[in-house]
Order: structure tokens, then sequence, then C-alpha cells
């Protein structure tokens, strides 16, 4: 692995750090390739809820590549997740990794979204959004049937660098381990809302997904940078889609470019026959349902 992995960009590779991650999880699946007895490439596979599978760490060793490795690769994950059940797969890749995304429409995958990292610093003292109970369940998923950043993102949100449906399970774990915060308008409604994912060990307060109206939007944003300070984060993350409106009011409330440049784009195929228009057919979350890591 340290092999393949060597040279993948100028500084390194992520995936050493997160390998031994990797093999304790009895939920995934790592593969290698073999030729003539030398480890070649590899590659993980993980199952998300609902038969969803997120594809990443491909990685072919560099006197090896341009032999059809990665196909191979890609064909095979794909064939694995069919054969486990699942619905859909998914992978992220940078918008200049040109034959990545030749692979992926060889592999009958298509581009579902278009994202760019902002960061912004902690902010003293700043103000504190609202912590939603999970008694507001169904105010937030009224809200998520009616977001804009829902509807162009394909109900997908991004937990770290991996993306997933932000079904109405879903929300029932954001709210049940309190990270769902909103900014509140008039008559006590939701007239800004996000949903975070906070890793203390790196020091970061990551938002999986944030819409509202755009002064609320700007408020809440600003509040979350407030939140970092109090719970002594060192900067707050999120990967925005290409939405204008949404990059610009963030820019107002203090967050910039982040330290991995680009767009990470994500591809996706549908494997279960009709998934896909049952899936666009539902939309956002029901609410009447509510009882209910990078780079490629």
């Amino acid at each position: 692995m340290e092999r393949v992995c060597a040279h993948t960009w100028d500084w390194g590779d992520y995936i050493p750090e997160v390998w031994d991650d990797w093999l304790a999880d009895e939920q995934g699946l790592l593969i290698v390739g073999e030729l003539e007895g030398r480890v070649v490439a590899l590659s993980r596979i993980a199952f998300q809820p609902s038969g969803q599978i997120w594809l990443e760490g491909m990685r072919v060793d560099p006197e090896y590549r341009r032999l059809g490795v990665a196909g191979q690769f890609l064909d095979r994950s794909i064939a694995l997740a069919r054969e486990r059940g699942a619905r859909v797969v998914r992978l992220g890749t940078s918008h200049s990794n040109t034959p990545v995304h030749i692979m992926t429409e060889r592999a009958g995958m298509a581009r579902v979204g278009s994202y760019q990292l902002l960061i912004a610093d902690p902010l003293p003292g700043g103000p504190e959004p609202v912590l939603l109970p999970a008694e507001r369940a169904g105010d937030v998923l009224d809200f998520l049937n009616n977001s804009a950043v829902m509807a162009h993102t394909h109900n997908l949100h991004s937990v770290y660098w991996a993306w997933q449906e932000l079904s109405a399970a879903r929300v029932d774990q954001y709210l049940e381990v309190r990270q769902v915060v909103a900014r509140l308008g008039p008559d006590d409604r939701l007239a800004a809302l996000a949903f975070l994912d906070p890793d203390p060990e790196g020091g970061e307060l990551w938002i999986s997904f944030i819409d509202g109206e755009v002064a609320a939007l700007v408020e809440l944003a600003t509040a979350l940078r407030g939140q970092a300070a109090r719970t002594g984060l060192e900067n707050v993350r999120v990967m925005v889609p290409d939405l204008d409106w949404l990059r610009g009011a963030l820019g107002q409330a203090g967050y910039g470019p982040g330290d991995w440049e680009g767009e990470l784009w994500i591809f996706e195929r549908w494997l279960a026959e009709g998934a896909a228009e049952v899936a666009a057919g539902a939309g956002t979350p029901d609410p009447g349902a509510a009882g209910g890591d990078r780079d490629h």
C-alpha cells in the first residue's frame, strides 16, 4: 500500500493515515490487484445505508498505469456492489482527472454534482446557532422538501469526503445526536438549516448540508464559526455545490477556498432496475417517513 500510494500527489497520500481504520471496518471491502505476484493496485468499497455504495481510494502503481487496471477495478467494484444488493454506486474525483471521467462514462456512471471546499476560521465570541430537538423532525423534513439545495444536489449530502442520500432516517440520526442547527424566523419557522459532522480528532467542524434564506444563512454560517471557537476546533469546513448564491452567502460569512483546490465531481450509477426513477420521483425526504473520504 505504501509503495503504491507513495507518489499519488506531491505531498504523498491520505490512505496511509486511514489504512488501519479501513482494515478494521467489517462493513467495508478492500480489494487489491495482483500482476505476476505483485500488488499493483488497491481500492475500497464502503457500504452506506439503504443500499448505497461509495467507492474510494483507487490507486494504481505508477509503473502499471495505462494498462486498463483502473477500469477493471471499477467494473469489479460495481459487480461486487450488485452482488450485495446495492441500489446505487457513487464516487468522487477531481474536475481535472480526465482519465477517471472517461473511465466512469465507460462504466455507465453519470456526473451528478460539482463541489468546492470552503473553510472559515473560528470566530471567538460569535453568536450561537439554535440546536434543534428531535421534536422538530417534521419541520426539518418540510424544509428539506422545499430546499433548492436538495433539488440541485439530487438529495445528496456530504459526510466529510463521501456523499450519500439525506433520507428521513438520516435526519432522525442527526437529530438524535444533536447535530442539526438552525436560524429561526418569525413564528419560530426555520429560516436556515444546517447538518453538522464534527471531527474533534482533526480539529474540524464539517457542515454536511446548509440552506436557507440568504440573510439567515449568512447568520447561521457565522454562528457555526462561533461554535467552532467555543468547542476548540481549528476551522469550519463545507463542500459547497455549484450554486453561486450559496457560495456567495458563505463568502459573506467569512468562508473562502480551502486547502484542497479545484472542484470535486460526484458520479453515480443506479444498479436496481427502476431505482433511479423511484428516487427522482421521491425527491427530498417524505415528512410522513420521519419515524422511520476524498478524491477517488
